[in-house]
């Protein structure tokens, strides 16, 4: 019994690494750009938050404000862009390389930082 217990021990410990190696952890600040889809979508922060665009896609991916407050370059793989929002307001933002590539992100004294990870995906 000791032996099946200790075996069981054992595989649980292996899971738990194989599982926390395949995950990448970002500041919740961080939007990733993967499977060309924004994750999170929306991304709720305060006033003089730096946000991190980090583009894990394979292709090369641009994030350009709306209003023309911020844009971003073309971002080839794993390079990143970052950009601090001092106002409160809403900011959506999308890609020019694809265009149904879109996000928000709303800056708010009167919230705690959040996100909503339906991911706006285009499919090839």
């Amino acid at each position: 019994m000791n032996k099946n217990l200790l075996f069981v021990g054992v595989l649980l410990v292996l899971g738990v690494v194989a599982v926390s190696g395949c995950t990448t952890q970002y500041s919740s600040n961080t939007i990733t750009i993967q499977n060309t889809a924004f994750y999170p979508t929306t991304l709720t922060v305060k006033p003089g938050t730096t946000v991190t665009w980090i583009n894990k896609d394979n292709e090369t991916q641009d994030i350009v404000s709306n209003t023309g407050i911020f844009d971003s370059g073309n971002l080839k793989t794993n390079q990143s862009y970052n950009y601090t929002f001092n106002q409160s307001g809403s900011y959506p933002f999308h890609s020019t390389i694809n265009a149904n590539l879109t996000g928000t992100i709303i800056v708010s004294s009167a919230t705690n930082n959040s996100s909503t990870s339906n991911p706006s995906a285009v499919g090839y």
